[in-house]
């Protein structure tokens, strides 16, 4: 990749959510490529064709045709040193899927945002977790 910004992409089937992250993330966040996606399948295409180059993956829990958790252990599958937030408006607890998923030794899920969120936890969120891929990479 020619420039060394890594990539962050926000998966949510609200767009506004979508693009509102998207921005906010590229205006406050240094040395980030952001992309937004709709469409979890689309996302992770995205994903597949430049995993090498992502560091996070924000994605919305709730979605159709492919819902967070599952489009986060497609993610992790693939590249497991990227990082994963989930987010919802639905109280974690009550979902199975997230149970089960917690409970396995390769955690799928890195930390979680609860909707709705200040923007300022949402940059603190995921300046934490672009802080913990670094130092990840660097102990190679």
């Amino acid at each position: 990749m020619s420039n060394n910004k890594r990539i962050v992409s926000v998966v949510d089937d609200e767009i506004h959510i979508a693009k509102l992250f998207h921005e906010a993330l590229l205006e406050n966040i240094d040395g980030i490529s952001v992309f937004s996606f709709v469409d979890p399948v689309m996302a992770f295409q995205h994903f597949t064709e430049n995993h090498e180059s992502y560091a996070l993956v924000i994605s919305d829990l709730r979605m159709p045709s492919l819902n967070g958790l599952e489009l986060l252990k497609k993610v992790k599958t693939l590249n497991p040193k990227v990082r994963t937030i989930l987010m919802s408006a639905y109280n974690f607890e009550e979902d199975e899927l997230y149970q089960k998923y917690m409970k396995e030794k390769e955690a799928v899920i890195n930390s979680t945002i609860e909707k709705p969120v200040t923007m300022n936890t949402l940059y603190q969120r995921v300046r934490n977790d672009l802080s913990v891929y670094h130092i990840g990479r660097s102990e190679k």
